[in-house]
């Protein structure tokens, strides 16, 4: 790394991430413990719509993404606009795409906003239930998402009543079955 140019040391950290875990891991700690705020500042440099804070996060590095809040990095950092995604996606957006109940316990104890939107006005927990994870959905659902943010096109089809209290009826209605 050269600690100079944060470009160059983000495009470094992505190029670990590919390869090897170990070394990216002992490399973020390192750049921490040298100088916390250039760290954080490598951690958000958007290269092509990506910070390497929302690489970890899609790739489930939970120690890289530890690091980067330890170096001060918003839990709620909205991402770019990369190709084919909906800008401003939250770090929560993508765990909640993988179903990365791991990752998204970090993200919510580090004080994420379940409820944060993105571009499209989607909530984390409309991806979850979109790729039909429950143990997602119901992790979110518990941290206080709202059911009426599931699916805007089904969100008429949930009961006043259940739209904050089960997330079964999210997963139904969000995957178009009805009961």
């Amino acid at each position: 790394m050269s600690g100079n140019d944060p470009l160059k040391d983000a495009i470094a950290l992505f190029v670990l991430l590919k390869r090897e875990d170990d070394k990216l891991v002992d490399l973020g700690r390192k750049l921490v413990k040298k100088n916390k705020t250039y760290a954080k500042t490598v951690f958000i440099t958007e290269v092509d719509g990506w910070t390497p804070f929302h690489a970890f996060v899609l790739r489930g590095e939970r120690k890289m993404v530890k690091i980067a809040l330890k170096a001060g990095v918003d839990v709620n950092f909205p991402m770019g606009k990369p190709e084919g995604l909906p800008g401003n996606c939250s770090p929560l957006h993508l765990a909640a795409h993988r179903g990365d109940i791991s990752v998204i316990s970090v993200l919510i104890s580090n004080g994420a906003d379940v409820n944060i939107r993105d571009d499209t006005g989607r909530a984390p927990l409309y991806y979850a239930s979109q790729k039909q994870n429950t143990l997602a959905v119901k992790t979110l659902v518990r941290a206080g998402a709202d059911l009426k943010d599931c699916d805007p096109q089904h969100k008429q089809s949930i009961p006043s009543q259940n739209r904050t209290a089960n997330p079964i009826t999210c997963f139904l209605a969000c995957s178009g079955i009805r009961r």
